[in-house]
């Protein structure tokens, strides 16, 4: 069967045709020129071309043909998660290198040649670019076939199996295989301010918590300014018992006092302590008064 056909391009070589010819893919048996091809005669025409003379137009011809092929690749092994244009790129650029690199002379189909290349790129991709942070390699390496034995052993026993079960299938500890499934997790993040499934407007994930301290905040400062008003003794006596926790038989030995003195010390400056912070809080309720009005 003669590949002279009207779609031929019209640079095709005497030398192109009669290669082209005796390359062309015949089913099981590829010498037997009695058999028709199996892949489309002028295509094929195209791949000897570009093999010999490596024309960007002729490439450009290829690429539209086996297009649709390798986005169809890419759709079949998207995963959700993962944003499917950059698999059509990453299957596209696998497509061209494949045509690059193609030797019809070789007389295997273009599509048995690309289809392991394109695949393997896709699944390259996955494994470098397809977890939202790193992850040990060893994790990273377990996570598919763990992924793969526990949906086999799930056929075989009927139900799910268990961590202990498929680690003994992948011949692991229980440690590696639990550490595989979690880093699985990282192949996506999930927005703070992504909506909790379910709950209108609410979010899944609350960053923080009210801290109790700034109730205490204005407290802290009029308690320092308060402090300023007794002496050095009854600073150091309230330091003692309340952030070194002496006891007040403690305190009184270092003073030479009785345990009763030291009592009366701590009553007496804790007495004086709130009148000033009484009066304070009464100054400053008036001013913010003052500044409504």
């Amino acid at each position: 069967m003669s590949l002279v056909r009207t779609s031929v391009p019209s640079a095709a070589s005497v030398t192109d045709i009669s290669t082209a010819e005796a390359t062309i893919p015949r089913g099981v048996d590829r010498a037997d020129p009695g058999q028709a091809p199996a892949v489309d005669e002028p295509v094929w025409l195209l791949h000897v071309r570009y093999a010999r003379a490596a024309e960007p137009e002729i490439l450009t011809e290829l690429v539209e043909e086996y297009q649709a092929y390798a986005l169809s690749l890419a759709r079949r092994l998207h995963r959700q998660g993962e944003p499917l244009d950059d698999l059509r790129q990453v299957a596209l650029e696998s497509l061209v290198a494949s045509l690059q690199r193609f030797d019809p002379s070789r007389g295997i189909p273009f599509v048995a040649y690309a289809t392991p290349t394109i695949i393997g790129a896709i699944k390259r991709h996955y494994r470098d670019q397809g977890w939202a942070m790193r992850v040990p390699r060893a994790a990273h390496d377990l996570a598919a076939p763990a992924r793969e034995a526990a949906d086999r052993l799930t056929g075989v026993l009927g139900r799910q199996p268990t961590a202990a079960e498929v680690a003994a299938d992948l011949r692991v500890s229980e440690d590696q295989l639990l550490l595989a499934q979690s880093a699985t997790r990282a192949r996506a993040m999930v927005s703070l301010d992504a909506p909790r499934p379910g709950l209108d407007g609410e979010r899944a994930f609350e960053i923080g918590e009210l801290d109790a301290s700034f109730a205490l905040a204005e407290g802290r400062v009029a308690l320092d300014a308060a402090l300023q008003h007794l002496g050095h003794r009854d600073r150091t006596v309230l330091g003692l018992y309340f952030f070194e926790n002496e006891t007040q038989v403690q305190i009184a030995e270092r003073f030479g006092v009785s345990q009763m003195q030291v009592s009366r010390w701590i009553s007496s400056s804790l007495a004086r302590l709130r009148s000033h912070m009484t009066a304070d809080a009464e100054v400053s309720e008036s001013l913010k008064q003052s500044a409504a009005g």
